[in-house]
């Protein structure tokens, strides 16, 4: 289907009640928008922290505060994974028509399922394969963009199996999703591109656009997924 004809499917599938299908994204939107800013600066005085100043109890207290500040922050990762993808599966439904009026708790049902650690294995166990092929120059690289478009609908594929009570595991829900993707991953790298200027816009505006762009492109997304599923 024409990419113009599936973005309209999308902006269609907004347009009622637009504010609470925004509001499913809010966490991530919000979080944009903090990593957008300037952050928090933090800078040493040359004379005050040379290494032969510190005592072994500020490097413990270092060490510790850095370990638990890495922890903290997969912890958050995570968390925002499994809402984001809440959010989706939310998406999916509105699109079909089957919820018109989302609730905002909506994305957290995932932890009263039992899906989130579904939802956090199959991110894991992509991210963790994309990593390592990421340090393989040129080959890994090529087969990294390989895999990651043939999984790009595995997302909305879980959602599907999960629903219908057909989940076996992460390889199945990546296998399904690569062989749907057979023939489609130049489209779908030509479909994800032309978002660019949605893009620029987010970085350019500090995030600030994502009250628009991530409802607009996820919801495009699933419009990709619904449609090519049809075939």
């Amino acid at each position: 289907m024409p990419r113009r004809v599936l973005k309209e499917q999308a902006k269609e599938a907004l347009r009622d009640n637009f504010m609470a299908k925004m509001l499913l994204f809010i966490i991530p939107i919000v979080l944009g928008i903090l990593g957008g800013g300037n952050g928090i600066r933090t800078s040493l005085e040359h004379g005050n922290m040379h290494g032969d100043t510190l005592s072994n109890a500020a490097w413990v207290a270092i060490t510790f505060f850095g370990l638990l500040g890495v922890i903290i922050g997969i912890a958050i990762t995570l968390f925002v994974t499994v809402v984001t993808t809440g959010a989706i599966f939310n998406y999916i439904k509105i699109f079909r028509g089957e919820r018109a009026n989302p609730q905002f708790n909506n994305v957290f049902v995932p932890f009263h399922d039992g899906s989130a650690g579904k939802i956090i294995l199959l991110n894991v166990v992509k991210g963790l394969i994309l990593i390592l092929l990421a340090f393989i120059p040129i080959i890994g690289w090529a087969i990294g963009i390989y895999l990651s478009l043939g999984w790009s609908q595995s997302t909305y594929i879980l959602f599907d199996q999960l629903e219908h009570d057909k989940y076996t595991g992460v390889m199945d829900v990546l296998r399904d999703s690569a062989t749907m993707m057979k023939g489609l991953r130049g489209d779908y790298f030509v479909f994800s591109f032309s978002f660019f200027w949605w893009y620029v816009l987010y970085g350019i505006s500090g995030g600030l656009a994502g009250f628009w762009t991530m409802p607009y492109i996820n919801m495009a997304r699933v419009a990709y997924y619904e449609n090519i599923g049809r075939l």
